[in-house]
């Protein structure tokens, strides 16, 4: 009999997080995954909250909580959850030798690779700006054969923002890979994990350096989770080292996660790889068994509460019919406007909130699913990320925030 106190389906930062949470307490926990979600692919930071609508900047991610609306996630929680997911997760980075730096009492800047500013919270040492913000010459690197990463377009942005007028100059590194396919910044990653490619960076890098020099390059120091790489460059060269954010695939996020997959292997979190959960056993208003589909049959398994974690649209944790739009597990109801034309607006540039991405399961402050009145609907089901609404996580810069949070309060809810 296959038996869990919890099952966790979703793989990405909500799911990890709320298996690492729960199995910390002691519960026997198992993570259904399909794959590894945007996880793998995005920044590796964790923008708790950036803009307020209206894009108007937060002084601080804590000051902005208290400006939010009673349906937002955050709020759901409360301010507390918020700030214990924070520690929580720091903790998880700094004891497993990746340790990341922030809090909810600063907004951080990180460079992009167009020139622009990113707001966040808690990011890797790798992207931390102080480097930069403290050096008068920088050298802006990028690699031949390197997709959409140009050190002039950042050159240029950057010149143009108070504070970051400094002497500027770029240099392009040639890993001296052959083929005739683009190189990836795992790619260079890969290579800067050698010693032989660590040495010739240095060699092509170090006619550019002068004492205090600060060099900002793509995401690739180094394709496992620490700082090993980063700290030898730095010790050959005497200089600082700052990623800058890109655009998918960046390895700050691969880096995140193989961290947090450690982490819940440690603990002894039961992964299940390419396992789609179809439907769910019930008993009136709990589950008791999720049932996955895969190519050769179906499995059951029992579990004393879930934990659902499988994205919004995009991920596939909801579902728009023509004349509906519903959680694909459960069957849950989804909050949304039932005219499909209010589901955007044209203000795409005001700091509107777009309708369509507010669009989720309703909770209580435990994260478990209601009906429009409030009903709980599923006493030992809770719910995480993206499947939640009542936010816009791209206007707001806050989707890995509510990932953690609401992982971490879920995985304790349970």
């Amino acid at each position: 009999m296959r038996t869990s106190d919890v099952i966790v389906i979703g793989g990405g930062l909500a799911g990890l997080t709320a298996a690492i949470t729960a199995a910390g307490r002691g519960k026997k926990v198992t993570l259904m995954t399909s794959g590894a979600g945007t996880l793998a692919i995005g920044g590796g930071t964790i923008d708790i909250l950036g803009y307020l609508e209206g894009s108007t900047p937060v002084k601080t991610p804590r000051s902005g909580l208290d400006n939010l609306p009673p349906e937002h996630p955050y709020s759901k929680v409360g301010a507390l959850a918020v700030g214990e997911a924070v520690d929580f997760f720091l903790n998880i980075c700094r004891e497993e030798g990746f340790a990341y730096t922030g809090g909810l009492d600063r907004l951080q800047w990180l460079p992009t690779a167009i020139g622009t500013l990113k707001p966040s919270c808690l990011i890797p040492q790798t992207m931390d700006m102080a480097p930069v913000l403290a050096a008068s010459h920088v050298v802006v690197a990028g690699f031949t054969r390197l997709k959409d990463y140009f050190p002039e377009l950042i050159v240029k942005g950057l010149s143009k923002i108070a504070g970051y007028q400094k002497n500027y100059e770029q240099v392009m590194i040639d890993p001296g890979f052959t083929g005739g396919r683009d190189v990836t910044t795992l790619d260079i990653a890969r290579w800067l994990d050698t010693i032989q490619g660590q040495q010739a960076c240095r060699e092509q890098l170090t006619k550019y350096i002068k004492p205090g020099t600060a060099v900002i390059i793509p995401p690739v120091l180094g394709s496992k989770p620490g700082y090993a790489v980063r700290d030898t460059l730095e010790g050959m060269l005497n200089c600082k080292f700052v990623e800058s954010v890109i655009l998918p695939t960046a390895i700050t996020g691969l880096r995140l996660r193989a961290m947090l997959l450690n982490r819940a292997k440690k603990l002894g979190v039961t992964i299940m790889e390419q396992a789609h959960a179809a439907w769910a056993v019930q008993d009136g208003e709990r589950v008791t068994a999720v049932v996955t589909s895969n190519i050769d049959r179906e499995r059951s398994y029992n579990t004393e509460a879930v934990i659902l974690a499988t994205g919004g649209f995009f991920g596939g944790g909801i579902v728009a019919e023509p004349d509906n739009v519903r959680e694909a597990v459960f069957n849950l109801p989804v909050a949304a406007p039932v005219d499909r034309e209010d589901w955007g607006t044209l203000k795409l540039f005001t700091g509107s909130a777009q309708p369509f991405a507010k669009i989720g399961i309703t909770v209580d402050s435990s994260l478990r699913p209601v009906d429009r009145d409030g009903r709980v609907l599923l006493t030992n089901v809770y719910v995480a990320g993206r499947n939640l609404g009542g936010y816009d996580y791209c206007l707001e810069k806050s989707g890995n925030g509510v990932a953690l949070v609401s992982g971490y309060k879920a995985g304790l809810s349970c």
